[in-house]
């Protein structure tokens, strides 16, 4: 008789294959902004909403995944575990993409977002001396803001999606 290995899956595996559907589903949403003439790159409630929607969607059904590869069950750190590294491999996916598309392929995109901060800070009466550190800040912790404000709403979006599809193992007593 043949034994047959089963291996549990581990919220590395889940997360890494919702990581890379994550990351691939944040590039088309940012090619479709750009293709009805948006720029996603700039932050407006609309692009975020959509985002945390997407974002919602793929956790929960990695989630799912885990729970039916595995024995059913679902503590909340492996829930979290799971958010979180979808949401880090994700990060990384998009964040190439980003560096590549601004850098290399449409640089106004990434301009433009620059232009519309200084509009903004001169419409609130900010002098120019202002303007330029406030400019030049932005630019120097763009990548760094974008790495940390990513994982901070994995954090969040995870901690919340959790609570809900977390399902606990039956206690086993002797």
């Amino acid at each position: 008789m043949e034994e047959t290995s089963t291996t549990s899956p581990t919220a590395m595996s889940i997360g890494l294959k919702f990581g890379a559907i994550l990351g691939l589903a944040s590039i088309v949403q940012t090619l479709i902004g750009f293709a009805i003439g948006s720029n996603p790159l700039s932050s407006n409630w609309v692009n975020t909403v959509i985002a945390i929607a997407i974002s919602i969607a793929v956790i929960v059904f990695a989630h799912k995944a885990f729970k039916d590869a595995g024995d059913g069950y679902m503590s909340y750190g492996q829930g979290l575990g799971i958010a979180m590294v979808t949401t880090l491999v994700s990060l990384v996916i998009t964040g190439l993409f980003t560096f590549i598309y601004i850098n290399f392929i449409d640089t106004g995109a990434f301009e433009e977002i620059w232009e519309k901060a200084a509009a903004d800070m001169e419409a609130k009466g900010q002098s120019q001396e202002a303007i330029d550190m406030g400019l030049g800040w932005g630019r120097k912790l763009f990548w760094v803001f974008y790495v940390l404000g990513g994982a901070f709403g994995g954090l969040v979006v995870g901690l919340i999606v959790s609570i809900f599809t977390q399902k606990k193992a039956p206690e086993q007593t002797f």
